[in-house]
């Protein structure tokens, strides 16, 4: 039995979920009644960009939305002007089509659910989360232990050498005591790096901000590289101590790749607030890398996206082998007491 056409046409003028055509300059050719009732929008208007992607930094040539560009993510969460200028919430995603030689695409919305799945992954969250928390207390102890006794240890034997440095008058062994001191000296700044990477007591001291600033002065001086670091706010007091770390530890790896696996020499590193969010930008001048095949098999990158995840925000990676990389990403300010900890946000 063939079916009607104004029968499928119903099916999806009255689906649950949001429906809208627009063309590539975003404007709209079609709209179903729900996604009608969710937005006020009309046939005729213009799209406008979510939250996230008014705050993207683009290269030459970048399309805005996040759904749109090379290599999208699925889905996002995040936040439209709908009503009178009124932000809502929607799980967006997009599929592109085309109708003689032209291209338009396809959005659906829909509002977030809570169901059983959303529920699980909340839980397998927190179970990350304490992980995350259980892996840092055992850095904080590490590092205390490097710097208190081995520390302190390489430091008396470092004095030592110097104090019987003035009575050695063989040549041969005033040569190999000087490497040996050169060696100890060298020791003691690995330790402190070392020390420094596992907990930043600045982040504990002093806040975020003055702990970023600390941190890129010793990444150039430690890497050899440049870092241009533009921060547009005072971020501190927008978390507490374990998230202000957590938001630390983003940053931290993202300039680790990109040294480590990227060789980049150049880094730009640019943090931004917009409502309720603070965003981030870290760009390199690296060989860049393959994002599917990393992704799945690097430990950092998931570290990064669990840490973004955990801080209510969404994480993405845009490279290619020859590179460069650019890693962007949101994280939520805290909520005021009674709302919901985060904001789901998942890219």
């Amino acid at each position: 039995m063939k079916l009607p056409e104004h029968f499928f046409e119903e099916i999806i003028n009255f689906a649950s979920y949001g429906i809208i055509i627009m063309d590539k300059d975003r404007t709209i050719y079609y709209m179903n009644e729900s996604a009608k009732s969710m937005c006020g929008w009309k046939i005729g208007d213009s799209v406008p960009y979510c939250s996230y992607c008014q705050q993207r930094e683009l290269e030459e040539g970048e399309n805005r939305c996040i759904l749109a560009v090379e290599d999208p993510v699925p889905f996002f969460h995040s936040h439209m002007a709908v009503y009178s200028g009124i932000e809502e919430e929607f799980e967006m995603s997009l599929n592109k089509m085309n109708s003689n030689n032209e291209d338009y695409y396809i959005l659906q919305l829909r509002r977030p659910v809570e169901n059983e799945i959303s529920k699980k992954a909340k839980f397998n969250e927190l179970l990350v989360q304490e992980t995350m928390l259980a892996q840092e207390a055992e850095r904080r102890k590490i590092a205390r232990e490097l710097h208190d006794h081995i520390g302190q240890s390489v430091y008396s034997i470092f004095l030592g050498l110097e104090g019987i440095k003035p009575y050695v008058n063989n040549n041969t062994y005033e040569s190999h005591l000087t490497k040996m001191i050169t060696g100890m000296e060298k020791t003691l700044n690995d330790i402190k790096c070392l020390s420094k990477n596992l907990r930043s007591e600045t982040v504990d001291h002093l806040g975020l901000k003055e702990a970023l600033y600390e941190a890129v002065r010793d990444w150039e001086e430690l890497y050899k590289i440049d870092i241009q670091f533009i921060m547009d706010t005072e971020i501190n007091d927008c978390f507490d101590r374990e998230k202000e770390l957590h938001f630390f530890r983003i940053i931290q790896e993202g300039v680790n790749n990109a040294v480590r696996h990227g060789n980049a020499t150049s880094i730009s590193i640019h943090i931004k607030p917009a409502n309720k969010y603070i965003y981030f930008y870290i760009h390199d001048n690296g060989v860049g890398f393959d994002v599917k095949t990393k992704k799945s098999n690097g430990l950092g990158l998931k570290h990064m996206y669990e840490r973004s995840k955990m801080l209510g925000g969404a994480i993405k990676w845009s490279s290619k082998k020859g590179g460069p990389t650019k890693v962007e990403g949101f994280v939520s300010i805290n909520k005021n007491e009674g709302d919901n900890e985060y904001e789901s946000a998942d890219c």
